[in-house]
C-alpha cells in the first residue's frame, strides 16, 4: 500500500493550513473570541461561507450536488489538518452536524434544490434531530410520533441535545409513524423549518457554551412533500451513513492529539525544574512516547479505514467502530498526559489543555458511545452469539 499523498491532496491540505493560520487564527485574536462563551453567529456564518467558497466546507459531498467530490481518505486528511491547527474557528470551516452530510443525499430533486444546494454553499445551516430524553444510544425506540392526515404529517414529541438547534434554517427530524414496525419500516424522516417547532431550553454542557438545545413538536404540521425518502425506511437508511460520521470524528481526533502532543513536547523542552528541562525526566519522556505511539496507531487506522470505505471491497462496519472507539479514547488520554506535563499551568484557562480537556470528553459519547462501538465490534466477530 502506498501512503504517499498525491499532489492534489497535499495542495488542498496546505491551502487549508495557510487559510487557518493567516485568517482564522488572526480573527480569533482580533475579535478576542472565547469559545467557552460561544462564537457569535455572525462570525460562524462568515467562516462557513468563506470556507465553502474556498472549497473546504463541503469537500466531502459529491460533485453532482455541488460538493468537492473528495474521497474519504482525502476528507480524513483534511479533517486531521483541521484538528491539528489548534484553531477553534477551524471547526466551523469543515461541515459538522450543522452542515451537509451523505444522509442528505436521501433528498429528492426538489428537496435538494431548496435545502441542500444552499447548505452546501454555506449559505444556510441545518440540524439533525434524532436523540430524545428516552432514546439516545437506543435511537430506534424514539417516542416522537408522526401521523398522516391528508396532505400533511402531524408531529408530536421532544428532541434534545440538538446541535445548532437554535440557529438552524431547517432540520431533519426522525419520528415513529408505525410503532408496530419500529426501526424496520416504522420510522420516517421529515424536513422541518423553525415555524414548525419550538426551540426549548438550551443544554449547558461541560465544554462551556450552549451549543445544543431542546426541540419541541406540538401538533406540528409538516407538508407531505417534506417526507425524506421512503415512508418508514428513514432510520435504516440513515444508519448506513452514521459510520462515515464516526470516521470523520476519528480523523479530527488524530489531528487534535497531534496538536496537543506538540504542546507537550515544546513545554517539556522549555520548562525547567530541579536544574534541568522536565523533558530530561523519564516520566515525562514516557508520557510523550506513549502519546506519539498511540497517535501513530490511530492515524494508520483512520487512513486504512478511509481507504477501505473508498475501495468498497468489504463491509467496513467493524473498522469504522474501531476507529471511533480508539481515536476518541486515545485523544482523551493524550490530553490528560499533556495537561499533566504542564502541571498547574495545564489546568489554567491560559493554557489550551484546559479547554481541550473539557471539550474532548464528549467525543466518547456522540455518534455512538464507546460502549456501543465495542458492542458493534463484538457482534461482527461473534455474530448471533453476541445477540
Amino acid at each position: 500500500m502506498d501512503f504517499t499523498l498525491n499532489e492534489e491532496t497535499r495542495a488542498v491540505r496546505d491551502a487549508f493550513n495557510r487559510w487557518v493560520k493567516e485568517e482564522l487564527i488572526g480573527l480569533e485574536e482580533k475579535e478576542k473570541l472565547d469559545p467557552d462563551a460561544g462564537i457569535p453567529e455572525e462570525i460562524v456564518k462568515r467562516v462557513r461561507k468563506k470556507s465553502a467558497e474556498l472549497g473546504f466546507y463541503s469537500h466531502h459531498m459529491p460533485e453532482e450536488v455541488g460538493g468537492g467530490g473528495f474521497s474519504n481518505l482525502q476528507s480524513s486528511i483534511l479533517r486531521e489538518a483541521c484538528g491539528r491547527s489548534g484553531s477553534f474557528l477551524a471547526s466551523y470551516a469543515i461541515a459538522g452536524p450543522e452542515g451537509p452530510s451523505p444522509m442528505h443525499l436521501m433528498f429528492n430533486a426538489a428537496q435538494r434544490e431548496e435545502y441542500l444546494t444552499p447548505l452546501i454553499a454555506g449559505e444556510t445551516s441545518a440540524c439533525f434531530m434524532l436523540s430524545e430524553p428516552g432514546a439516545g444510544s437506543d435511537a430506534q425506540h424514539i417516542a416522537t410520533r408522526a401521523e398522516k392526515r391528508g396532505d400533511k404529517w402531524i408531529l408530536n414529541g421532544t428532541k434534545h441535545f440538538i446541535t445548532n438547534g437554535k440557529h438552524a434554517d431547517w432540520g431533519v427530524v426522525f419520528a415513529t409513524n408505525d410503532p408496530s414496525k419500529g426501526a424496520k419500516g416504522g420510522i420516517s424522516a421529515f424536513i422541518v423549518e423553525p415555524g414548525m417547532y419550538k426551540v426549548g431550553r438550551p443544554h449547558r454542557a461541560m465544554a462551556g457554551f450552549e451549543g445544543q438545545t431542546e426541540i419541541i413538536f406540538e401538533d406540528a404540521e409538516v407538508p407531505a412533500k417534506n417526507l425524506v425518502g421512503q415512508e418508514g425506511m428513514a432510520f435504516l437508511t440513515a444508519m448506513t451513513f452514521l459510520g462515515i460520521g464516526r470516521l470523520q470524528i476519528a480523523a479530527n481526533c488524530v489531528g487534535v492529539a497531534d496538536y496537543l502532543l506538540s504542546l507537550g513536547v515544546d513545554y517539556a523542552g522549555q520548562r525547567h525544574a530541579f536544574g534541568q528541562p522536565i523533558g530530561a525526566r523519564q516520566g515525562v519522556q514516557w508520557m510523550l512516547a506513549d502519546s506519539a505511539t498511540e497517535i501513530y496507531a490511530a492515524r494508520n487506522m483512520v487512513y486504512h479505514t478511509s481507504w477501505l470505505v473508498d475501495s468498497g471491497t468489504q463491509d467496513p462496519t467493524r473498522e469504522l467502530s474501531m476507529c471511533k472507539l480508539y481515536a476518541t479514547e486515545m485523544v482523551n488520554r493524550v490530553c490528560d498526559r499533556v495537561l499533566q506535563i504542564h502541571g498547574g499551568m495545564g489546568w489554567m484557562k491560559d493554557c489550551p489543555t484546559e479547554r481541550y480537556f473539557r471539550s474532548l470528553r464528549v467525543l466518547r459519547i456522540v455518534e455512538g458511545t464507546s460502549e456501543i462501538q465495542r458492542m458493534v465490534i463484538a457482534r461482527t466477530l461473534l455474530g448471533k452469539t453476541a445477540r
